[in-house]
């Protein structure tokens, strides 16, 4: 894996994956003071600031015109509908169960890249997912999570597939842009649709403590600006479904935060669920034995059998 994708990848994805394992526990505990809206005003126009200013600091190149449309739609899938959804959602279910339903989204992905042939499967791709899903569900029954609001977990299950389409539809543009003015303009173009929610929001703020504020601007800078910049570029150099299924790994480490933050203590059987979660992981990366056998031309008065020495099996 290392040698094939680079450690540079692999350490991006791993990193985005402890950042996201802290916003379903961020969001349940700034939900107690802010309402949804509120909170994705002043998260989101954070983060949107932060790259606007990155990139007037780096004299970052605009889009061309014929990818405005392409930008729109992305900030539309990853932010605006993705993130309403996945808040509002929140609002009903735990967080563990949260981190359940919204990693559903690398089967979303793998299904989607490959149907489009923009991605190859084989046996243990799909044996892999369905681990996953299993650990995933044990850990989910073991908080009891599953008794939650059906509407809370329908919204995170469409936001879910939304972040599916957008690491979709952003793959195309890193032939053509950097991770960083992908995020850029996409994060921009998401976060115009939350200025409806701006009434209110300041005076929700002045209201806030110290501790609530500082877990608006944690969302904003890391699980939303820097995670999002490095799953820009793991997606650059990863297959779609390569990258998504590392995000089942996100509602395991999200366990500990989620025990520090909100009190959420992990019982033996989320933890088998977290163990078995990993290990669907490790087997969806596996590539099935390829040998082959090579029959030489007959020599004169004799003939003999080969065996190719490249053949060789690979395990990614």
């Amino acid at each position: 894996m290392l040698k094939r994708y680079g450690a540079g990848t692999i350490a991006a994805v791993l990193m985005t994956v402890l950042l996201w394992s802290t916003t379903a526990a961020g969001l349940v505990s700034a939900l107690k003071h802010f309402s949804p809206g509120h909170l994705l005003f002043l998260r989101w126009t954070l983060t949107a600031l932060g790259f606007v200013a990155y990139g007037l600091v780096t004299r970052m190149r605009l889009p061309q015109r014929r990818d405005v449309p392409v930008f729109l739609l992305a900030g539309l899938l990853g932010f605006g509908v993705y993130q309403l959804l996945l808040v509002f959602g929140q609002q009903a279910v735990s967080a563990s169960i949260g981190g359940f339903l919204v990693n559903l989204n690398p089967v979303f992905t793998t299904l989607i890249a490959v149907s489009l042939g923009r991605d190859s499967s084989n046996r243990y791709t799909w044996l892999g997912l369905v681990g996953c899903m299993a650990g995933l569900v044990l850990m989910g029954a073991a908080k009891g999570s599953f008794s939650g609001s059906g509407e809370g977990m329908a919204l995170i299950a469409v936001a879910a597939l939304s972040f599916s389409l957008y690491t979709i539809v952003t793959k195309p543009l890193f032939s053509r842009y950097s991770p960083m003015e992908v995020t850029t303009y996409a994060v921009v173009a998401g976060s115009v649709p939350f200025l409806v929610f701006a009434p209110g929001a300041i005076q929700s703020a002045a209201t806030a403590t110290p501790a609530q504020l500082a877990t608006v601007v944690f969302l904003a800078v890391l699980p939303g600006g820097v995670a999002f910049a490095l799953w820009s570029r793991s997606v650059a150099a990863l297959p779609p479904g390569v990258a998504s299924r590392f995000l089942y790994l996100v509602p395991v480490a999200g366990l500990l935060f989620a025990w520090i933050w909100v009190g959420e203590t992990p019982q033996l059987l989320t933890l088998l669920g977290g163990l078995v979660t990993i290990g669907g992981v490790a087997l969806s990366r596996l590539r099935p034995v390829s040998s082959r056998v090579i029959v030489s031309a007959p020599a004169p008065m004799s003939a003999h059998v080969a065996l190719d020495p490249a053949a060789t099996i690979e395990a990614a």
